[in-house]
């Protein structure tokens, strides 16, 4: 048996962001932002943002942080 993620119907997962959101993304986490706070500032689910998160690292455009993404 093969599992998607997301494949349960009761986790809503917007994976869709704007170019401003992105950019604002960015300095939150440069600024040292937690997800959960990137989360509520922007409006989205922290899931969204952890996903972000690892989609903005592996492309090269974030950093790891030395107390990593909390």
């Amino acid at each position: 048996m093969n599992y998607y993620l997301f494949e349960d119907e009761s986790i809503e997962v917007d994976m869709m962001f704007t170019e401003s959101e992105i950019y604002d993304f960015i300095a939150y986490w440069k600024s040292g932002h937690s997800v959960q706070r990137i989360a509520d500032l922007l409006k989205r689910n922290p899931l969204e943002i952890g996903l972000l998160v690892i989609d903005r690292a592996e492309v090269g455009e974030i950093k790891q942080r030395p107390y990593g993404i909390f």
